[in-house]
């Protein structure tokens, strides 16, 4: 019989986690146009326009797209076709809709709709916890460590790739959990939908239906084995479908070019370079240990310290029901559901570990393209929590001040450098990161510097002209900038001797191969402005001393 205080408690509970959420959503949608761009965005819009394109050239309809993007390619013929498009082609159809046709505008929109997905996938990922542990402060933790990761809170807003498939990953395995614990045919339906969305996205995503599959067929309950392959059947089936209909590249011979898309992606050629401990690394030969190095500096320490201490709980529990006779019998890996349920996620989460270092996948720009594995991550390290809540409370209660501890010096460090919480380094990196990793990959922070050189500058002087001393593209950045703050800037490239400000994110500026062509800084130049965090140059302008534009 539940008591008036445990009614109480209970309500005083769900009203705390309610609020959290809405305070973050109202946060969330009052600083999106805080943030710049990333050099991937137009990327991203113009594989969805592509895609529209192909649609409506289909089913007949003839739009003019080119005041969207100018020059949209054939699909068949486009250099990224094998992109999953689930993201970017309705965004790409509400822009032509709404005919929203002012890059800016269509950006900040994008941003918009961005951290809305991942706000739902929040509340999905806190629901999903609840769903294995049954206890809400174990589930907000949860959700707390999504939300409070400074690098995955900005990026939330402006990465279409790692962000959005983490989102989708994250609906689509609670799905997938409730598939494997209901077997019915709703929860066969949700979770071959919402899969295909996430691996709509990316194609690594196909490990989680196959993940499942497994997971359904091996264990060992009292569903009928017949039910279970008819149900298989109708689960893959589903999400083929699903799959097919939402991607415009599988239109057309489907397999093969779902194959293209597998074998692409696999090993993604790029093949620029990676600043990873002072060395410049070719992308395709990334050390063993980048995804690893990567995490534990840019992630809060405590959030990591509980996540390893998961990893290794979870091992145990695997290891020592391969050894149980009492298992063993049963012809299973788990006694119960909650115990099943720590291996899928084990599983979930070293499957895709594995195949990065076996297949020398390439990786590079941080750990951004594995972000989808800190949900299951985190929810290791949950497995840990509730193993020591029940044996010894007061451990448990420790561990729960030290995180809420954690929390508020995220949430300070988020204040702190805000927007820029993209190049967020722990405090276990802080002190020896100088030089020896990459800052601001994506150039989000060039537009404030470029409005801090137009604040700067005599308005009789303009349009002003900007150099590159490093890997860079300014010209993007000016996509999100104001139309009439754009045309004051003319980015001509590596032509030093014509510019009035070389501007530098530091990125390849160390290579001595870069220094003998485009990325030397005449000695005419002098320093003109730094933008720094945490002591760390994210980029720098100098000024041409032979041609002073300054107030």
């Amino acid at each position: 019989m539940i008591t008036v205080k445990q009614t109480k408690k209970k309500f005083k509970i769900n009203l705390l986690i309610f609020f959290i959420f809405l305070i973050y959503f109202i946060i969330g949608v009052n600083i999106y146009k805080d943030y710049g761009i990333s050099f991937d965005e137009n990327i991203n819009r113009d594989n969805g326009f592509v895609s529209l394109k192909y649609i409506f050239e289909k089913i007949g309809i003839n739009a003019d797209l080119s005041k969207f993007v100018v020059d949209i390619p054939n699909l068949r013929d486009y250099k990224d076709k094998a992109y999953g498009v689930v993201f970017d082609l309705p965004l790409a159809f509400f822009e032509f809709f709404f005919d929203i046709d002012n890059t800016r505008d269509a950006f900040l929109f994008r941003h918009l709709i961005n951290f809305i997905l991942f706000f739902i996938s929040t509340v999905v990922f806190f629901i999903l916890c609840n769903l294995i542990f049954q206890d809400k402060v174990l589930s907000l933790i949860g959700s707390l460590s999504l939300i409070l990761s400074p690098r995955i809170f900005a990026e939330s807003f402006y990465n279409p790739k790692d962000i959005i498939f983490m989102s989708l990953f994250i609906i689509a395995t609670l799905f997938s959990v409730k598939f494997l614990r209901d077997k019915n045919n709703s929860s066969i339906f949700l979770a071959a939908f919402f899969t295909s969305l996430a691996v709509g996205v990316r194609i690594v995503g196909i490990y989680l239906p196959l993940i499942t599959l497994f997971f359904f067929l091996f264990n060992t309950d009292n569903t009928n084995t017949k039910l279970k392959i008819f149900s298989s059947i109708k689960y893959l089936f589903l999400f083929l479908s699903f799959l097919v209909f939402l991607w415009p590249f599988l239109w057309e011979d489907t397999f093969s070019n779902l194959l293209v898309a597998f074998n692409e992606f696999k090993n993604y050629p790029w093949k620029g370079e990676i600043l990873y401990f002072g060395k410049f690394i070719n992308a395709e030969f990334t050390p063993w240990h980048y995804f690893f190095v990567w995490f534990l500096l840019t992630t809060p320490i405590i959030f990591s310290v509980i996540i390893i201490l998961g990893v290794i709980y979870t091992f145990f529990i695997f290891f020592r029901n391969l050894f149980q006779i009492e298992v063993i019998k049963h012809n299973n890996l788990w006694r119960e559901n909650y115990e099943m349920f720590s291996i899928f996620f084990l599983i979930v989460t070293i499957t895709p570990i594995l195949s990065v270092i076996l297949l020398n996948s390439t990786l590079y720009s941080g750990w951004r393209q594995l972000y989808f594995l800190y949900p299951p991550l985190i929810i290791l390290g949950l497995f840990f929590l509730n193993f020591l809540k029940k044996i010894n409370i007061k451990y448990f209660k420790i561990f729960v001040l030290i995180f809420l501890i954690q929390s508020f010096f995220s949430i300070y460090n988020i204040i702190k450098i805000h927007p820029h919480q993209h190049v967020y380094f722990n405090g276990l990196a802080n002190s020896f990161i100088k030089g020896e990793f990459a800052l601001d990959y994506w150039g989000v922070s060039n537009s404030q510097t470029l409005n801090h050189l137009l604040k700067n500058t005599n308005n009789d002087e303009f349009p002003i002209k900007i150099s590159s001393a490093s890997f860079t593209d300014l010209n993007k950045t000016k996509l999100i900038m104001k139309a009439a703050d754009a045309n004051k800037i003319n980015f001509i490239e590596d032509r030093h001797y014509e510019s009035d400000f070389i501007f530098t994110n530091y990125y390849y500026f160390t290579r001595p191969i870069y220094n003998k062509k485009r990325y030397t800084i005449p000695d005419y130049f002098k320093s003109y402005y730094k933008f720094e965090i945490n002591g760390n140059i994210i980029n720098e302008v100098f000024i041409n001393m032979k041609n002073i534009r300054k107030k």
